[in-house]
């Protein structure tokens, strides 16, 4: 079984992976450059040979014509499916709802994956069904007895698409009980959220109708459903959950995209056009004003600007644009893999499928729209094999020679050891302050001053003992203690005072030498600046 769209082959570090891709694709893109080429350019730019699946996997892309955000998305998310069964929202959780199943199927579908190359697509389908309710229903929360008409409407959608006939018999019940439970009303037919519930929404209809279409519902039902789709209009263009409340970005695009097919099938006997002309004045008034708030709305909105066929408009560039800045977010680990993750890859790939296909904008194939196609100059966190700050350093400027500059300062651990001595010496200034400066020099050089100097050797020494055995060897120990050394000799003779005895020099010394390789060895070793680094 092979992806489509290829993901994995990252299994150890390449630090700075992506950044070495980009500065291949200068020379050309990977599909035009001979094998010996290829090589000999990722040899040269520190990707050995059999690391080579990082660009199979770039080429799948390429060849799919899939954004990489994209790509990273679907990456992100077949880490996380567990073996048991169902997408969680988290990472590191059990899956609590049916919605990111759902949203996983319908991207997987959409990049062109199949039951035979996507073997997820099959297990979250037969995990899906597996809930179906005796009444045909899905819930959308799991063990919860009641079904949700658009959660059952978006699982019809995603099992018509796989076109398995064994299948079938759920997708008609599925079909069943949409139909059995439409509400009829003086504005129309729509939908409730359960059948407990009687308040028709938006949402639960835009989402039943379009499965309907789409399983090309006979009679005149569905003329009475955009009867009252086109009623709930607010007079400001937009689409709210219950009719005559603020309108929201994602019910808009709901009920838009739904409106459309339904003109385009010639379902819809209401003045359509009339209808997207003031839902994209909205748009353009308020929606792209509140899309910026979070992932979500972002997402919708730039859905809906695909939908109402925006995308030539600055506006809808800079909300793409805006979206894949956010990639350190929604292609993190921890990211909602549903409201975050799922509905960004969709977005954007709605986004780029229509740019492709609308001759109005043959510029966005290469100039206005052409980064979105560029690979990403920093690691996205969840692939992210080596200290973070480490990808921002690659990142920083194009060259080669950078590129090496950076893989030496890997090699040594720079950056990590110079924050390890960075936090030791402000420790140290921070305890060897004024007043034990004056405690020392008043010892002068006594007997006191002798004791507490011979103290302090005493621990010095044990602690380079203790790096000795830590690194299986004194003189590695103590190189790595040069460092330190360094730093300590610097703040003392920043910090000496006139009236200081060279005893209390010494001791005073070697307390911060001591102070600042702890916590400079501590540092590094429970890897701080890794934690610290936000992604």
């Amino acid at each position: 079984m092979k992806y489509i769209v290829g993901t994995g082959m990252i299994s150890v570090p390449i630090p700075g992976a992506w950044r070495r891709l980009n500065l291949i694709l200068r020379d050309g893109p990977l599909s035009g450059l001979a094998e010996q080429q290829l090589a000999g350019q990722l040899e040269e730019l520190g990707i050995p040979r059999h690391h080579y699946g990082i660009v199979r996997v770039v080429l799948s892309w390429r060849k799919a014509m899939i954004p990489p955000d994209v790509a990273f998305s679907l990456w992100l998310l077949r880490e996380q499916i567990p073996p048991s069964g169902g997408m969680p929202r988290r990472a590191t959780r059990e899956p609590e709802d049916t919605g990111p199943a759902i949203r996983y199927i319908q991207l997987s579908v959409a990049v062109g994956e199949t039951l035979d190359t996507d073997p997820a697509i099959r297990s979250l389908a037969q995990w899906l069904i597996d809930l179906q309710l005796p009444d045909g229903s899905i819930p959308a929360n799991l063990g919860t007895t009641l079904g949700e008409a658009g959660t059952t409407a978006r699982a019809l959608r995603v099992l018509r698409k796989l076109h398995e006939p064994s299948w079938q018999v759920h997708a008609n019940r599925m079909q069943k009980y949409l139909v059995d439970h439409a509400l009829t009303g003086p504005h129309g037919t729509a939908w409730s959220y359960s059948p407990d519930d009687q308040t028709p929404v938006t949402g639960a209809t835009s989402l039943a109708a379009l499965a309907l279409l789409e399983c090309e519902q006979p009679g005149d039902m569905l003329l009475d459903v955009f009867r009252f789709l086109l009623s709930a209009q607010n007079a400001s263009g937009g689409w709210s959950e219950v009719p005559g409340r603020m309108p929201a970005i994602h019910n808009t695009f709901n009920v838009v995209r739904a409106l459309k097919l339904a003109a385009n099938r010639g379902v819809v006997d209401g003045n359509v056009e009339l209808a997207l002309t003031a839902a994209a004045a909205w748009f353009r008034r308020e929606g792209v004003r509140v899309a910026f708030r979070n992932i979500l709305d972002l997402s919708y909105a730039l859905r809906l600007a695909t939908q109402l066929d925006l995308l030539h408009e600055k506006r809808s560039e800079k909300l793409a644009f805006a979206l894949c800045q956010r990639r350190s977010t929604y292609l993190d680990s921890g990211s909602d893999l549903y409201a975050e993750t799922e509905i960004a890859a969709l977005a954007i790939l709605e986004c780029s499928r229509s740019l492709d296909s609308t001759p109005r904008s043959k510029a966005a194939k290469g100039g206005a729209w052409g980064w979105r196609w560029s690979l990403p100059n920093f690691s996205p966190p969840f692939l992210c094999r080596t200290p973070y700050v480490y990808e921002v350093l690659y990142g920083l400027f194009p060259g080669r020679s950078w590129i090496k500059v950076v893989d030496w300062l890997v090699r040594v651990s720079a950056v990590d050891t110079a924050a390890g001595l960075l936090l030791g010496t402000i420790t140290a200034l921070g305890i060897v302050d004024d007043y034990l400066t004056d405690v020392f020099i008043s010892m002068g050089g006594g007997l006191r001053g002798h004791l507490v100097t011979a103290s302090i050797t005493f621990l010095t020494l044990s602690w380079i003992g203790v790096k000795a055995c830590a690194y299986s060897s004194i003189a590695r120990a103590l190189r790595r203690s040069a460092g330190s050394l360094i730093f300590a000799i610097l703040l003392s003779l920043l910090l000496i005072l006139p009236t200081q005895t060279y005893l209390a020099a010494i001791a005073l010394g070697m307390l911060r030498w001591l102070i600042i390789d702890v916590v400079a060895h501590t540092a590094d070793s429970i890897g701080l600046l890794k934690r610290l680094m936000i992604r």
